[in-house]
């Protein structure tokens, strides 16, 4: 099957991450990141329209990462990565890590119960890194510490760092058109309007789920020691993905029983 990349997605995917900055830029005005969850809260009922902005940045951050997900599974089905340098193709695994560290650094820096639980957890995580966890923590999170302030900073110049380098290195910024903004900007504004995000207020509870994309680690972390179930589970799908053009059958096999696997402890998550 070697059929062409159906390019709406890749622009939707720019397209996508370009309103989630501009976006955020707009709430990054009010937001003050020593008190995070009042400012958060005073966002949504003090500054007009900060609701909506808020959940729209929300929205369109998440968009952003499943068309980056569609755009990868279109490249393998395509055999895409034959007509890709190694170099482009490595770059496009490295995009998953560094796009889950925005999504959640965004979590973290709300503020509220559930963004800074799993702000702690993602710090004692870092520590059973070997060599880097110390300096990884310093610089992406550090919430014991500093609160959401390396987080906050993270996520802002990581947002920007990726967006350049896509721009430059894998999409074609000039080919953005209007109509590809706005499509993309009505769906997100929906969602907003439909299902807001929520922020969970400081309670007492035994169980606190984390984001999405975080809860079938969160349920790995029951059954297995946090190296392993944080660090090294997690990357092997990454691993798998990078080496995918050297040998596709034995990396697809790969990628395929680890989200059969995965998607299982997600399920378990959701349900507890």
């Amino acid at each position: 099957m070697k059929s062409q990349l159906r390019p709406w997605v890749s622009w939707g995917l720019m397209a996508s991450l370009l309103l989630a900055i501009l976006s955020g830029l707009i709430i990054s005005y009010p937001f003050r990141e020593e008190i995070p969850l009042v400012s958060t809260a005073g966002l949504e009922g003090v500054i007009p329209f900060g609701a909506l902005f808020r959940s729209f940045h929300y929205y369109t951050a998440q968009i952003a990462f499943l068309l980056l997900v569609w755009h990868t599974v279109e490249a393998i089905l395509t055999r895409g990565y034959e007509r890709r340098r190694f170099f482009y193709w490595v770059f496009l695994a490295g995009a998953y890590p560094l796009f889950v560290l925005i999504l959640f650094t965004g979590y973290i820096i709300r503020g509220d119960e559930t963004g800074l639980s799993a702000g702690r957890i993602a710090e004692n995580l870092t520590y059973t890194l070997p060599y880097l966890g110390n300096l990884l923590n310093r610089l992406c999170f550090s919430v014991s510490e500093d609160g959401v302030h390396r987080a906050y900073l993270s996520h802002l110049f990581f947002s920007f760092g990726l967006l350049l380098v896509l721009s430059l290195w894998h999409f074609r910024l000039r080919r953005i058109k209007l109509e590809d903004l706005a499509l993309w900007a009505v769906l997100a504004l929906t969602l907003a309007l439909i299902w807001p995000p929520s922020l969970e207020p400081p309670r007492y509870t035994l169980h606190i789920k984390g984001p999405w994309f975080f809860l079938g680690i969160q349920e790995l972390l029951r059954y297995l020691p946090p190296f392993w179930a944080g660090i090294f589970i997690p990357l092997l799908p990454v691993t798998a993905l990078i080496f995918f053009p050297k040998a596709p059958r034995t990396c697809l096999l790969g990628l395929v029983v680890w989200h059969l696997f995965y998607f299982i402890f997600l399920g378990r998550g959701l349900l507890r």
